[in-house]
């Protein structure tokens, strides 16, 4: 008799905290949007990762007409921890948009409304808003390069192409 109503009172618990409406895996359009124009690139040394590049193309969600922009996440290892040559101010790492440098980098804090609606973003990553000159080829090949282990390409197609 114990186990009865126990069970009854466990089954009313579960039955009062359910809701018709709970949503789960809601879709949030705009982050689903932003992970179609992101990609991921390591570099290498040894078989260590030496350092990791997010990008993200900002053009395609929302029109931009006469630059590139980018939202950029950047994990080096072993970085400097003065802000002014860590993460893309690193004087060992480069970016480059088809062969350009950035006409501007910002670096971004982590409640500005930008990063919160952005995928893949963690607390060990500099953030930081890119903008290049505009390309008029058809791909962009972002560029992240170190002068001693290498670099990463990540191809997007471009959303503003004559």
């Amino acid at each position: 008799m114990r186990h009865i109503v126990v069970g009854l009172l466990a089954l009313l618990l579960f039955a009062g905290c359910s809701s018709k409406d709970l949503k789960v895996f809601a879709e949030d359009k705009p982050y689903v949007e932003a992970m179609r124009y992101t990609k991921k690139g390591d570099i290498l040394l040894s078989l260590e990762d030496r350092a990791m590049i997010i990008a993200t193309y900002l053009n395609p969600l929302k029109k931009q007409d006469d630059k590139e922009y980018f939202f950029i996440r950047v994990y080096i290892d072993n970085d400097y921890e003065d802000e002014k040559r860590a993460g893309l101010f690193n004087p060992h790492y480069s970016l480059s948009l088809n062969g350009k440098k950035p006409l501007k980098i910002t670096k971004l804090s982590f409640d500005s409304d930008i990063v919160k609606s952005m995928p893949f973003v963690e607390p060990w990553y500099h953030l930081y808003l890119v903008t290049f000159p505009k390309v008029k080829e058809k791909e962009l090949k972002l560029i992240f390069q170190n002068d001693r282990a290498g670099k990463v390409l990540l191809t997007f197609a471009n959303s503003q192409a004559d």
